[in-house]
């Protein structure tokens, strides 16, 4: 059954996003399934205590000194929330792209990027990552993208965008980086080596950041396999 779904929101655009049924299956399914690790750990907590190799031993030992009513109650409970916290945060998290007439936008959490139409030249997948292009070949959006690219390619067509299916198409240009490579602007390989430190912490934040300050300087950046690939955004 697909988990996709488009549908046309007050102004005229198309939002794709996950299908209606996804959000209230995992606030559903997820503290059930909580609920019920829960109760297993209770049954297995004894057992567990002998396990001197096992963390939290002094956590098992309190839970095995209470009544099995009071046990099996309290690992339900605890599981129960524990599940629907991971729930909330899961449908929070949920991806949706709105196309619309004159702006593109997408929301994921509290992290909302919205593009002028007028800013944008393509839209592109790279690997499982969103990409808008601009019209100097810079790359003036990105987001992590878990949704079906059809569903998004034909909303994008629908409101006139273009859409390359075959990927960015300036990917031959890129270069690994290397410290000091030859054709950098000045300070981008400052930045390369501080983004290259955050790549290997997984630093999302900083990661972003960089990002963006290198494309003030007129160099994308792609990430592959913990490596570094750049172009300018305009050789010119």
């Amino acid at each position: 059954m697909p988990t996709e779904h488009t549908r046309t929101d007050g102004d005229g655009g198309t939002v794709v996003s996950e299908a209606p049924w996804v959000a209230p299956a995992a606030l559903i399914a997820l503290p059930l399934v909580g609920a019920a690790l829960g109760w297993g750990l209770v049954l297995i907590a004894e057992w567990i205590t002998g396990l001197s190799w096992f963390p939290f031993q002094g956590l098992f030992e309190l839970l095995t000194d209470l009544p099995r009513t009071v046990q099996l109650i309290g690992g339900t409970a605890l599981g129960l929330v524990v599940g629907l916290v991971l729930a909330l945060w899961v449908v929070s998290e949920m991806l949706k792209v709105t196309v619309g007439r004159d702006s593109l936008r997408f929301k994921r959490g509290d992290d909302v990027q919205e593009v002028a139409r007028g800013d944008v030249a393509s839209v592109f997948l790279d690997g499982k990552r969103l990409v808008v292009l601009g019209h100097r070949r810079r790359e003036i959006a990105q987001v992590d993208f878990d949704l079906d690219r059809d569903a998004l390619a034909a909303a994008l067509r629908r409101h006139g965008y273009t859409w390359q299916p075959g990927g960015d198409p300036h990917g031959g240009e890129l270069k690994r980086w290397v410290p000091g490579a030859d054709g950098l602007p000045r300070g981008a390989d400052a930045l390369l080596k501080a983004r290259d430190r955050a790549l290997e912490k997984s630093n999302d934040g900083d990661l972003k950041e960089l990002r963006e300050e290198l494309a003030a300087i007129d160099v994308v950046v792609r990430d592959r396999d913990k490596k570094q690939y750049w172009r300018l955004s305009d050789p010119a």
